[in-house]
């Protein structure tokens, strides 16, 4: 442990913010740059008219179908009912829906595609050099952005950490984590070290950041200050802050930093507000936002961020915490990003499935993790009864 926070080093910087998580930088870079909101927008009008429009004319076109339906039947193989008696409303029925998806893809590409290429082929006109210069000041700006956001995060993290509620160690507890930290250091190779503080809420988790790493005091609890299981935690933490990880995240957040804001707007206004004319006015104006950034640019990050997860997992193990990890993870069963459902869990959340994380840390010899007796797949195994199957991981 160290008074003075440090950050992971120049290097690391330069390859979490450059050399790393390229395609999460550029799809924020895109989408917030590059009008792709807007692009969005106009591809969901397109669809809604065109597919009003395709319904109308599918609907005329069925009609039509059926009558010449009737005619061939009439003079193939004659039948004492009209077909139009037999099918009076189907055919237009099914011509509308037909119409309505057709008029949908149609209006919706066409709007999408001109909302995209339009004002490019607007600018060529005047120049044919000024799309590629204002694509390049597009990016600049981007990447200035995220270099100002960076700092700007550096800067005020332990304000920000303070104010969210985390607190310097006691004497208590850094004579117990100190000597921990310290033997994680030492395994890790580490030079230098972030600030470690401590949350006293009651949820169980533990965070890495540019210069610190907060761990919460229901983690511990929940653990029940087992050494082995929070020295693993902390190895999993440091092996985050040493990769840059949390760098990573910052920036690739910061080129994107313009839709991020307005969507953290709707989002916290849809959580405060429990009207729903204020959900509905929200979610109107802010829709093309919030579509871009939950369905194109925090898809691409978050899969990015899991696989984070995965090394940070494989660094602890290979430092000697692969059986405290599994025992950590084994016991609180849940991801750390907590209770999510539907596309939230699958897609969007940070953290792997916990399962899956025990998975990967299974011994190289094909031996499967440990599992405590209270867990409830160890009913589900074969001779579940016999203790020793238990102790082996059988």
């Amino acid at each position: 442990m160290t008074d003075r926070p440090r950050g992971p080093g120049g290097r690391i910087w330069a390859r979490a913010t450059l050399g790393r998580n390229l395609t999460g930088t550029g799809a924020g870079l895109l989408a917030a740059w590059f009008n792709v909101p807007f692009v969005v927008l106009m591809a969901a009008l397109g669809a809604v008219f065109g597919g009003l429009a395709g319904v109308v004319s599918g609907t005329i076109a069925g009609q039509g179908v059926l009558s010449r339906l009737d005619a061939l039947l009439t003079w193939v193989f004659p039948l004492p009912v009209k077909a139009e008696q037999l099918l009076p409303t189907a055919a237009a029925q099914v011509g509308g829906i037909v119409g309505g998806i057709l008029g949908a893809v149609h209006g919706g590409g066409k709007l999408a595609w001109m909302a995209a290429v339009w004002p490019w082929e607007a600018l060529a006109v005047g120049d044919p050099t000024w799309p590629w210069a204002v694509a390049v000041g597009q990016v600049v700006t981007a990447l200035v952005v995220g270099v100002l956001y960076l700092v700007w995060t550096v800067a005020t993290e332990g304000v920000r950490l303070r104010i969210a509620g985390a607190r310097r160690l006691s004497r208590r507890e850094v004579a117990w984590l100190g000597p921990i930290v310290a033997e994680v250091a030492a395994r890790l190779e580490l030079r230098a070290l972030p600030r470690l503080l401590v949350d006293d809420r009651r949820e169980p988790n533990a965070s890495a950041y540019v210069r610190h790493v907060v761990i919460n005091y229901g983690l511990l609890e929940q653990l029940d200050y087992d050494r082995d299981q929070v020295a693993a935690v902390l190895a999993h933490e440091l092996a985050h802050w040493r990769a840059g990880d949390t760098v990573a995240m910052a920036w690739a957040r910061g080129v994107a930093l313009p839709l991020y804001l307005l969507y953290e707007l709707a989002d916290r206004l849809l959580r405060l507000s429990t009207s729903r004319p204020v959900h509905f006015i929200v979610r109107t104006l802010f829709w093309a936002v919030i579509v871009t950034v939950r369905y194109v640019v925090i898809p691409v990050q978050a899969r990015l961020w899991r696989q984070a997860e995965y090394r940070a997992d494989a660094v602890a193990a290979a430092a000697g915490y692969g059986h405290g990890l599994r025992a950590a993870l084994g016991y609180l069963r849940q991801s750390f990003d907590g209770d999510r459902s539907g596309w939230d869990r699958a897609i969007l959340s940070t953290h792997p499935p916990n399962e899956l994380r025990l998975e990967r840390l299974e011994d190289h010899g094909g031996r499967p993790y440990p599992l405590r007796e209270d867990h409830p797949l160890v009913r589900a195994l074969p001779g579940w009864s016999d203790r020793s199957t238990v102790e082996k991981g059988w």
